[in-house]
């Protein structure tokens, strides 16, 4: 059964139908292996304004409202954004961030950062998004609901990402997805929802085992988001209890925190690469996160409101590193690798570095530390050049090696720069206790890096060939010295 609405809002703009190609010549006769329809485990109850569950997830307070020792994903902490600092060139179309964080208020313990740590930050959906899909469903984005289990369901609260009483404006913007790769079975639940037969069939199409082609093309391809489906498919009128049982919910982001306490304290700080980009068809897509955020804080600096307590904040915790941390004596031999933003969290490792190296004995000696770092060009896209170049001044790096893709006659990446020293590599990673940290690109830059590694292993020490260099490198990765913090 489809779930009632409440009355459209007065004035609600009707949704644009856009192009589609709706496979017509497909009828539900011609389809294998369609799923069957997943029954719908929530029933709203819409109700007249109450006190509603307050959004965004977070608080203010010093601790967590549960009493915990430190804020997490289900009790972030709403922290005012400190500053923030475009650092590339505007006329480029790489737009990356530096945002720093106000934690001073939470207390001791409750966020807590060290280098390689990252900061785990809850998104909000655009709002025109949020507009259009309730326009489109005909909703009221002020209408208040509750939710319970619909019968023969379980006896816990129902969606707990969905905090009730909560408004329609509130549950799109915060709790469900509303850009991410359809599933699916959202798609089974919006074609039992079309009353076209060739909609209808359309969707069955792209979630059948049949189907798997198309799925591949128009979904995974294309990346549309919800609007774009319900838009693609005008008869197509799903209830708000399937759509919010069906929706994954919004999930937080993960950013490489790029400061250490020791010179920062209370203040993470993140590079946000704000992310837009152009799918097969040429449509352009945007990151929910930080273009959240980008427009968040042009809108609180126009009103001079960064760095205020009461200004612009983002619910944040901090999730611990594992094993992608500095190491704890600076005697150690370390290599790091991170083009573009994958070198933020090395900038904490660094300024980690610095300080330990200030404590060091008298006629200790610090072991050799390399950074390798590439982007397009020194004057558009090179990510904290002047505390990189400081930290090579004044020897906290022996080695700052750069890789510019985009300013010569052929492009030089990260990896060609580790073949360039690939003698000098393997004598450092073959050392006692040496470190290889890798951040950034998993799909080309560190299958590149490590094949640049193995060759250089078996090229240069002596009695071992590929399969021995790359043994090497996995019983590191074992013992936590060959650490890759890597994203697709």
């Amino acid at each position: 059964a489809v779930s009632p609405k409440p009355p459209a809002p007065a004035g609600a703009a009707p949704a644009v139908p856009v192009a589609v190609s709706v496979m017509a010549n497909v009828t539900e006769s011609d389809l294998t292996g369609v799923p069957a329809l997943p029954a719908c485990r929530v029933a709203v109850t819409w109700s007249p304004e109450s006190a509603a569950a307050v959004y965004p997830l977070g608080g203010c307070g010093a601790s967590p409202p549960s009493g915990a020792a430190a804020f997490t994903p289900e009790e972030p902490y709403l922290a005012p954004v400190a500053a923030c600092e475009l650092m590339t060139d505007p006329a480029s179309d790489r737009r990356v961030l530096h945002v720093e964080f106000d934690l001073t208020d939470a207390a001791p313990g409750a966020a807590t950062f060290e280098p390689g740590d990252s900061l785990g930050v809850w998104p909000v959906n655009d709002p025109a998004l949020v507009h259009a899909v309730a326009a489109r469903l005909g909703l009221d984005l002020d209408a208040f609901f509750t939710l319970r289990w619909a019968e023969g369901q379980g006896a816990a609260p129902p969606l707990p990402h969905v905090r009730c009483p909560a408004t329609v404006r509130a549950a799109l913007s915060h709790t469900l997805d509303l850009t991410g790769q359809p599933r699916k079975s959202l798609l089974r639940v919006l074609a039992e929802a079309c009353s076209e037969p060739a909609e209808r069939a359309d969707l069955l199409l792209l979630c059948s085992r049949g189907g798997k082609e198309a799925y591949a093309a128009r979904i995974a391809g294309e990346a549309p988001t919800l609007l774009d489906l319900l838009d693609q498919h005008p008869s197509c009128t799903p209830g708000w209890a399937e759509l919010l049982d069906a929706l994954q919910p919004l999930q937080p982001r993960l950013y490489s925190i790029t400061t250490a306490p020791e010179a920062h304290p209370g203040r993470p700080a993140v590079a946000f690469s704000v992310v837009k980009y152009a799918v097969t068809s040429g449509v352009e897509r945007a990151g929910v996160a930080t273009n959240w955020i980008d427009r968040e804080i042009a809108a609180a600096a126009a009103k001079g409101r960064i760095g205020a307590k009461n200004g612009f904040k983002v619910p944040v915790y901090i999730k611990r590193a594992g094993p992608f941390k500095p190491p704890e004596d600076p005697a150690a031999p370390v290599i790091m690798i991170g083009p573009g933003t994958g070198v933020a969290p090395f900038r904490g490792f660094l300024e980690r570095r610095r300080a330990q190296l200030q404590l060091m004995d008298v006629g200790a000696t610090a072991g050799p530390a390399w950074l390798f770092f590439g982007c397009r060009g020194a004057d558009e896209d090179f990510l904290y050049r002047q505390d990189l170049e400081g930290f090579a001044a004044d020897g906290t790096i022996s080695e700052l090696i750069t890789a510019f893709s985009r300013t010569g006659p052929e492009k030089v990446y990260v990896q060609h720069k580790l073949a360039e020293r690939a003698k000098e590599v393997a004598a450092m990673v073959t050392a006692a206790g040496a470190h290889v940290f890798v951040c950034g690109d998993g799909v080309g830059m560190a299958r590149d890096v490590h094949a640049a590694l193995v060759e250089a292993l078996a090229t240069h020490v002596t009695g071992m060939d590929a399969t021995g260099a790359a043994a090497a490198l996995a019983a590191m990765t074992k013992e936590g010295r060959y650490v890759r913090d890597i994203w697709s």
